[in-house]
């Protein structure tokens, strides 16, 4: 008798669940139109689709939204944005690594001052360099000014070859003057970037210093 009873209860619970397996859930759409008004549905019109809807279940919870359409100027300020956090990242990722170089390449704060001091000595030789072949090309146009002044003095025209060679003379003067305030302004701004390595040198030491004091 009891195990009629149990063989019973099995049997009703099988065709129970049977039966909750044939009820279909059906689909259903919330969505508001272009007044703001809300709208649902067992299908939604497709002029609502772009403007974004909710899917909700027989019990009106919703199990799916789905956001509205961007728009193109919605898309390229996304797309410009997801680039600038693209660049951000990679520049982080890449200034990182920069650090770990520059505190391996240089032990102490001397080895980096004596690379800074090297390149500065370097590149004050080529301005000297430069300002030599400036007073040999001043010399060169003095000369030339002078022969034309004597030619003048004694009545004699200047011909036009000495009239060329002094414009040009001229024209490579001024061509190294610019030069050598290009070359000072650039060791101006190594200079200004050296000293702006070495105070972050510092504050990565004294960041490396503290963690190794932490972990002690």
């Amino acid at each position: 008798m009891r195990l009629a009873s149990l063989t019973a209860w099995i049997a009703l619970l099988v065709c129970a669940a049977a039966g909750a397996a044939n009820v279909t859930s059906t689909t259903h759409y919330r969505w508001r139109d272009a007044q703001g008004v809300v709208h649902f549905g067992d299908t939604i019109p497709p002029e609502a689709v772009p403007l974004g809807y909710d899917i909700v279940n027989d019990q009106g919870l919703v199990v799916r939204h789905v956001d509205r359409q961007k728009t193109a100027a919605e898309r390229a300020a996304a797309a410009a944005e997801t680039a600038r956090q693209a660049a951000a990242k990679r520049a982080v990722q890449q200034q990182a690594l920069n650090d770990s170089q520059l505190l391996a390449a240089y032990p102490d704060e001397a080895g980096l001052r004596e690379a800074h001091d090297a390149k500065l000595a370097q590149m004050q030789q080529s301005i000297d360099a430069t300002q030599a072949n400036l007073r040999s090309q001043e010399q060169s146009l003095a000369d030339l000014l002078a022969r034309a002044a004597e030619l003048e003095r004694n009545n004699q025209p200047v011909p036009p070859y000495l009239h060329k060679r002094v414009a040009d003379q001229r024209q490579s003067v001024a061509d190294e003057r610019n030069e050598i305030l290009r070359m000072q302004n650039e060791r101006a701004q190594t200079a200004k970037q050296f000293d702006a390595e070495l105070l972050h040198y510092r504050e990565l030491r004294a960041k490396e210093q503290q963690a190794e004091a932490g972990g002690n």
